[in-house]
């Protein structure tokens, strides 16, 4: 998508030097359009890292070697050509605001956490068994979660209530939505029952989504809305989602890895209720016309899969519990922090 984005610019650049725009001359010139590209190819370089490190056992990779150098050149490099121009792009001084970071602060654990909606898809392709299109579209009731999302915000902020108890509020509807994974989850889950985890997290993303950046207006001198629209796409779009991916999915292979091992220790002939199983297994296939080393391997595989499952579903639960722990705390610590009092100047 970033990369298209430029493409087109490029080709409008090129192509329609001569259009008459609203200033003098086209928007961007090509000092601009490169510290466009080197922030693009920093960002896509730390994303690639945060994805497929785990798939390429990180830094034994030398692809994510190169992609962490690469990431941290075009960092210091894109710093030191802002800061050295007389009219850059990307104003440094706004990381001095302290609603900035805040707002930064605040759209990285939502991303962060809202990443565990990959819950509700693992629990119910490998609990229940339901294909993509059904899995898919319990999504569709993100929309119910958006719309009760914005109801409450714009309804508490009619009545004057402060900011820092809707972001507690959202934070918690999110542990909510994975509290209610952690009880849900079994082996024999109800498919209607997914759609509320759904619309609860979606109600609490709505929440913290819409407000941090009413937040981060407040107290912002207009100079620096550019940067911060940036920064706030950068992080919510990109560096949020991106970092909450690689944590959830790591973690959720190390956690799943772990009860395999676990449950497979006690997965032998020495317990009557899978030796009983393993051996039916065995015996269909074996009727079915299949040699007694074919049946003895289908027979490996499905007491194999039945232990997948298992594991599965448990590292789920695990995660469920410690998400909503995570959220808890986020929610605790908006309302302890210190806000500061709206102070309208008249900063530009």
């Amino acid at each position: 998508m970033m990369g298209a984005l430029l493409l087109s610019i490029l080709v409008v650049f090129i192509t329609m030097p001569y259009h008459k725009y609203v200033g003098k001359r086209f928007p961007i010139n090509l000092r601009k359009f490169g510290s466009v590209v080197i922030f693009c190819v920093m960002c896509s370089a730390a994303i690639y890292v945060l994805v497929y490190g785990k798939v390429l056992d990180w830094y034994d990779s030398p692809s994510i070697c190169w992609a962490t150098a690469t990431a941290v050149v075009f960092a210091i490099l894109f710093v030191y050509m802002e800061r050295n121009h007389n009219s850059p792009y990307f104003l440094m001084d706004v990381f001095k605001l302290r609603s900035i970071r805040m707002g930064i602060l605040l759209f990285l654990l939502l991303m962060i956490f809202n990443s565990s909606a990959m819950f509700v898809s693992v629990f119910a392709g490998v609990g229940m068994k339901i294909d993509n299109w059904q899995n898919a579209s319990l999504n569709n009731w993100s929309i119910a979660g958006y719309f009760i999302g914005c109801i409450i915000a714009i309804a508490m902020g009619s009545k004057g209530v402060h900011l820092k108890y809707l972001f507690s509020m959202g934070f918690v509807l999110i542990g909510l939505s994975s509290l209610f994974m952690y009880f849900e989850v079994q082996t024999d889950g109800l498919y209607e029952r997914m759609k509320y985890p759904v619309i609860i997290r979606s109600a609490g993303m709505m929440l913290l989504y819409s407000l941090t950046a009413v937040h981060a207006n407040q107290r912002m001198p207009y100079k620096y809305l550019s940067t911060w629209i940036c920064i706030m796409l950068t992080v919510r779009m990109v560096l949020g989602p991106g970092a909450g991916t690689a944590i959830y999915t790591n973690v959720m292979q190390h956690r799943q890895q772990h009860y395999v091992t676990r449950f497979a220790h006690d997965m032998d002939q020495l317990n009557t209720e899978v030796a009983a199983s393993y051996n039916q297994t065995v015996q269909g296939m074996m009727y079915q016309g299949k040699s007694e080393k074919e049946a003895h391997n289908m027979a490996a595989l499905s007491t194999k899969g039945r232990v997948q499952v298992q594991a599965t579903l448990a590292a789920v639960k695990e995660m469920s519990g410690w998400t909503f722990y995570g959220c808890m705390a986020c929610a605790v610590l908006m309302l302890v922090i210190p806000w500061r009092k709206r102070k309208l100047d008249l900063q530009t």
